[in-house]
């Protein structure tokens, strides 16, 4: 399925003086969400595990990344890229001895999708290797069945997808 995009508005002011100008982008639009038991039905559909032991396994792999998180590690996901902890800080001091982990004021976890370097540009293992973009329509598009795992083609005319990005 290409990724939907739509075009947002939003009002700008470039200097104190003037009035606001309209300006346009875009931004991604998602579909849905799939469960952990989409996923593992999906998965069971191309295996001989049922569904059940495929929701088994994911379960304990989310349980042991936390786990090893827990114990200071980070996690490399294959094909995905690397989970670990980060700190939020509040505020930095003038001397090492003042440092300490009350300058800490929360964990936030923290992801790195892997890549390759390809010609100078970086190419993540998450991406396919060529996406087709379309303007969002407000639907779904036909074919999209996300347990089916088939990709589907843009649901009408005005969702015409652009050249490919590598």
């Amino acid at each position: 399925m290409p990724k939907a995009y739509r075009v947002t508005k939003r009002a700008v002011r470039f200097n104190m003086e003037s009035s606001p100008r309209e300006v346009y982008s875009v931004a991604p639009v998602t579909y849905g969400t799939l469960t952990t038991d989409d996923v593992a039905k999906q998965i069971a559909s191309e295996s001989s595990a049922t569904p059940g032991d495929v929701k088994n396994v994911l379960d304990r792999y989310a349980h042991y990344v936390v786990e090893n998180l827990k114990k200071g590690y980070a996690v490399q996901l294959l094909g995905f890229g690397v989970l670990n902890i980060r700190f939020l800080k509040g505020k930095t001091v003038e001397s090492a001895d003042k440092a300490n982990a009350s300058l800490i004021k929360g964990l936030i976890p923290s992801f790195s999708p892997s890549f390759t370097m390809v010609n100078g540009s970086r190419k993540y293992d998450l991406l396919p290797d060529k996406i087709q973009l379309v303007k969002y329509s407000g639907s779904l598009p036909s074919g999209s069945d996300p347990s089916s795992g088939s990709t589907g083609e843009p649901a009408d005319p005005s969702e015409e997808p652009t050249d490919p990005i590598v």
